[in-house]
């Protein structure tokens, strides 16, 4: 199973899932549906899909903060025992539906096996449907200056952001964005085909 052709997931031996803004922290709130939900539901799928397919998963608890989950996780892991992966949907004003449903993104760490894992996540997003402005980028890029989930954890970590909470949020969508995240990380854990 463990066959990835990338360097940096060659070793690690489980699968770590954070929902971004654990705890009372909503994230992103439109028209009534809040990030932090929305980040669970595609978690708790994505969780369940890679474990029927063989993939040890662990999921931080959903009640922690992001401070606390990342002191879960480097209590527990080390760099290259685990690939821990924190979800989020992101927000914008002004796009298009199209674009706020189907973009996606990847944070990634300073490396530049980081930055091929990235790189390979953002690839298999747009083959299994996310639009041409899906991106991957190095955590510093972001509006932050610096994301503590890469930069303090001690495990090799990545942000994904699941489309715009402007777009859809129909339980129809949100299931979507789960089932070509849970593609993605398949395809760069294991190497298989999803």
């Amino acid at each position: 199973m463990m066959t990835s052709s990338l360097r940096l997931l060659k070793e690690p031996n489980v699968v770590v899932l954070a929902a971004g803004h654990g705890g009372d922290a909503p994230g992103a709130v439109y028209k009534g549906h809040q990030e932090s939900k929305e980040a669970i539901t595609i978690v708790d799928y994505v969780a369940k899909t890679l474990k029927e397919k063989g993939v040890e998963v662990v999921v931080v608890p959903h009640e922690l903060d992001y401070v606390a989950s990342i002191e879960w996780v480097n209590k527990r892991y080390e760099f290259g025992n685990a690939w821990v992966i924190e979800i989020h949907r992101d927000s914008a004003a002004g796009l298009s539906l199209d674009d706020a449903s189907r973009r996606f993104g990847v944070y990634y760490g300073n490396s530049e096996g980081s930055k091929e894992i990235g790189k390979f996540l953002r690839d298999s997003f747009k083959s299994h449907g996310s639009n041409e402005k899906t991106w991957a980028r190095v955590h510093t890029e972001s509006p932050h200056k610096r994301l503590a989930w890469i930069a303090d954890t001690k495990p090799l970590a990545h942000l994904l952001e699941l489309g715009f909470m402007e777009g859809k949020n129909d339980e129809e969508h949100i299931i979507w964005l789960a089932k070509v995240a849970t593609a993605a990380i398949f395809e760069a854990f294991t190497g298989n085909s999803f």
